[in-house]
């Protein structure tokens, strides 16, 4: 399925193995309209990829549009899904929030997230999902896909293994 949507939010997860393999330009080429992410986001990236990860981004062709202006409806939608799903944390809850308020794809692989985006109308990917609009859009062949998925589990993503099959499959 191509994206119809120029914009994403993206959380720590998808960010986090783009980043990773060195190909985050991937994204801002998906998403030319910005891949948008909360002050969190930003934070656990930099735990993970140390203070410069934002520079690390941008080099490597994708420039992380980070947002400030939460208004006191993003706040409630917030703290209802805090309510509803208290396990989940705010950065996931953000990534949630800001796919609405961008009119963009929200971008995870955590099962709550997709659920709570599933049961709110926003539409969402994952590292499948944006491997697969990659090779469809030119990207990327389905070889050089492949190859990044591999990484991408390596690196520590899970998957359900009948999901990875089914890619590896071309499906």
């Amino acid at each position: 399925m191509p994206f119809t949507r120029i914009t994403a939010s993206a959380d720590t997860c998808v960010l986090s193995d783009f980043i990773a393999v060195g190909r985050v330009g991937l994204l801002s080429q998906l998403f030319p309209g910005g891949v948008w992410v909360d002050a969190s986001v930003i934070v656990e990236l930099q735990d993970q990829f140390g203070a410069s990860v934002r520079d690390q981004a941008i080099s490597g062709g994708c420039q992380l549009l980070l947002e400030r202006g939460y208004d006191a409806s993003h706040y409630a939608e917030m703290a209802k899904i805090k309510g509803t799903r208290p396990a989940m944390r705010h950065a996931d809850i953000a990534t949630v929030v800001l796919a609405r308020k961008c009119g963009g794809i929200c971008l995870s692989s955590d099962a709550a997230v997709r659920k709570t985006c599933t049961e709110r109308g926003i539409p969402i990917a994952g590292q499948l999902g944006c491997l697969r609009a990659c090779v469809q859009q030119r990207l990327l062949t389905k070889t050089d896909a492949d190859q990044l998925l591999d990484l991408f589990v390596r690196n520590g993503l899970y998957l359900p293994r009948n999901a990875v099959d089914e890619f590896l499959r071309g499906s």
